[in-house]
């Protein structure tokens, strides 16, 4: 297989993957708050087949029913509710009710009447006269038969396979209508802002796991220490004399215990000297650098680059809380972006965001560097160290997404989020009609400008380099 088509892969999987990942976050936590879901989609619409419908319940007069998977109903469950229905049923083990069978009652005109059953509600088995005007056979032995209203109706999930492979999606019950039993905006503000947070969450905790990956194989950062691994040139490190493998052990006379108290540290020495002390080969030595207060937006005072020494993995288990810092750490450098834009630390073409053809090029260059590194080395050549772009990238593109997501857009969940805070602290709602106006002018406004950023990047995409 070539190497590009690998990547092409790579990226339809990786792409639909978060989008499937984020949508099953919002359909667990709806799911474990009570809220109901109507279909959770494998790819987008047109549907290709059912996969398969989950369990769910329904309300006869005041007997509750277990609805069995991939129960088919004969007619419309909406249309159903608050009309009579007979229905059969047997006894689970753990003593409910299954549904067997379920008919809505109808006089011979067709629309829907009240026959001579018992009491709504009521659980018998009907005489021969009984089963006569009901026009149906004696029940099976071990068989309930029920009559009365249907007071609810939950169908259970459907799960769909659908021709867009691309992701997946969600239809959750009631979503802009309030009055929709167990919907979501039926909801208090606290479950839907869960279910909100969801999708992004989701994101994350699959930006950490990729990250255990990741330093299963390279090794665990060691946050209490601060090591040179690159000299800028020019630069006020490298006219001191700084090595890149320098380990940084204190500087201004302080320890140093990670990047960001090196950072803190000279930041109050700015244009003023700052005597370090390093570790080079094993030995201790004492250099004086002088950091600038001016420097280039892609640098830093003392322009180097720091990193921090890897130590082997002991076990899978111990890589989680470094992939649980580092995600944070993503997280952070994402939300900072605009405040270092306007600051001139970073340049805007520094800090651009990419998109599919662009993060596609990235996909193939990430697998190319990622394949060739794991080639066997040439005849008296030495093997290179294999590289993980791959899932660095994986990591960059779903912290992204899920960054995105929560911004305060409408049609975005943080769009949603944001739009509930009113129910949420003044007990005031915004009334549905215009959630959904907001929603649906922000969803236009919001594909015009992503079918925009779309053709820019196709025309010009952004030119990722690795290292």
């Amino acid at each position: 297989m070539s190497i590009s088509l690998l990547g092409g892969i790579v990226f339809v999987l990786v792409f639909a993957g978060i989008i499937l990942l984020h949508e099953f976050g919002h359909f667990i936590v709806a799911r474990i708050l009570k809220i109901e879901v109507e279909e959770f989609g494998i790819g987008f619409p047109p549907r290709l087949f059912r996969l398969w419908r989950g369990r769910g319940s329904l309300l006869i007069g005041k007997d509750r029913l277990v609805i069995p998977l991939n129960f088919d109903f004969h007619f419309d469950p909406k249309t159903a509710l608050h009309h009579r229905v007979t229905a059969t049923a047997s006894r689970s083990t753990d003593g409910r009710l299954v549904l067997a069978t379920l008919q809505l009652e109808a006089a011979e005109s067709g629309s829907n009447s009240s026959l001579p059953v018992p009491d709504q509600g009521a659980i018998s088995v009907p005489d021969a006269d009984d089963r006569k005007k009901l026009n149906s056979p004696s029940p099976k032995p071990g068989k309930i038969n029920l009559s009365g209203t249907l007071e609810e109706i939950k169908p259970g999930t459907e799960f769909t396979l659908n021709w867009i492979p691309l992701g997946g999606f969600n239809k959750i019950k009631g979503e802009d209508d309030p009055d929709e039993p167990g919907g979501m905006a039926a909801a208090n503000p606290w479950k839907r802002i869960a279910v909100c947070l969801a999708g992004a969450g989701m994101n994350l905790l699959t930006a950490v796991v990729v990250y255990t990956f990741f330093f299963s194989q390279i090794g665990i950062p060691d946050s209490h220490a601060a090591v040179i691994a690159s000299i800028d040139s020019p630069s006020p490190a490298e006219k001191a004399g700084l090595k890149a493998g320098d380990v940084i052990l204190a500087a201004g006379g302080l320890q140093v215990n990670g990047f960001n108290r090196l950072t803190e540290i000279t930041h109050k020495y700015l244009d003023q000297p700052l005597p370090l002390v390093i570790l080079r080969d094993g030995k201790p030595l004492e250099i004086t650098v002088t950091p600038r207060s001016v420097y280039p937006p892609d640098q830093g005072p003392m322009g180097v680059g720091i990193a921090q020494p890897l130590l082997p993995a002991r076990s899978w288990f111990a890589t989680i809380p470094s992939a649980f810092s580092a995600t944070w750490q993503d997280v952070n450098s994402l939300l900072a972006l605009p405040g270092r834009i306007i600051a001139g630390t970073i340049s805007p073409q520094a800090a651009q965001i990419g998109g599919p053809r662009s993060v596609w090029n990235l996909f193939q260059q990430a697998v190319s560097r990622d394949v060739t590194s794991r080639q066997p080395a040439a005849s008296g050549g030495t093997a290179s160290r294999p590289t993980n772009y791959t899932l660095l990238t994986i990591i960059s593109l779903t912290v992204t997404i899920a960054v995105v997501n929560l911004l305060p857009i409408p049609a975005l969940d943080g769009g949603r989020i944001f739009m509930t805070l009113p129910d949420l602290f003044l007990r005031r709602r915004i009334p549905a009609r215009y959630q959904a106006m907001i929603n649906g002018i922000g969803f236009i406004i919001l594909i015009t400008l992503l079918g925009i950023f779309y053709v820019k990047d196709i025309i010009s995409p952004v030119n990722f380099i690795l290292p």
